[in-house]
């Protein structure tokens, strides 16, 4: 079994992305902008996988201090080992997503509360 990942990256495609969320959704910074990016990709239904090329942004003691996510994450995908791997491709996916609707016109508000 391969050791999960002890930092949590954004790739460099989704940097800008990132930052336009936060600003559009009032997030009080990148990591709960990434974090509501993370929720809203396991909302769309994104099947699991990971990420490639990102570059290191949190340590996950930042990310997860309590275990909470983790729990929650192996709670709602009981066959994955490495859930700090799987929230970097949540976050990922979701900034894709997000940023690909602000940049279409939408805002922050349309994507939460748009059912797809």
């Amino acid at each position: 079994m391969a050791a999960d990942k002890k930092t949590i990256g954004i790739s460099k495609t989704n940097a800008a992305a990132l930052n336009a969320i936060v600003i559009a959704g009032r997030f009080g910074s990148e990591l709960d902008a990434a974090k509501f990016a993370m929720a809203y990709a396991i909302k769309l239904g994104i099947p699991t996988g990971t990420s490639d090329g990102a570059e290191t942004k949190w340590n996950v003691g930042s990310v997860d201090p309590d275990g909470s996510l983790r729990s929650l994450l192996e709670a709602l995908f009981p066959a994955i080992s490495e859930p700090y791997r799987l929230t970097e491709y949540f976050m990922n996916e979701g900034i894709k997503h997000i940023g690909a609707t602000l940049s279409n016109g939408g805002d922050i508000y349309e994507t939460i509360f748009t059912h797809r």
